[in-house]
């Protein structure tokens, strides 16, 4: 049976092997897409920071930027299809 240390040390080495995977996933990618993947990952922003040696405010930033582009290209897409109806309410 393992006692709390050596669940613990486990515990580390698969936070790195982790965190590894997850930078060779990344590798090659603009920061901008490497923050984008990493947060869809589920790190958190700190951790991400920590991984690609910026400063957490720069990467909550940047997380902050990509939502809202996010949402301004969901709100186009909308507008463009409510633009394709006719008058009457019915699809041209």
């Amino acid at each position: 049976m393992m006692d709390e240390d050596q669940f613990k040390q486990l515990s580390d080495k698969m936070d790195i092997i982790i965190k590894l995977l997850a930078l060779n996933a990344v590798e090659g990618k603009e920061l901008k897409n490497q923050v984008s993947l990493l947060s869809s990952f589920g790190f958190q922003p700190k951790q991400i920071a920590d991984m690609l040696g910026k400063s957490p405010d720069h990467i909550r930033v940047m997380l902050h930027r990509l939502r809202k582009e996010s949402r301004e290209q969901a709100a186009e897409v909308a507008e463009g299809g409510q633009a394709e109806q006719t008058g009457d309410g019915r699809s041209a």
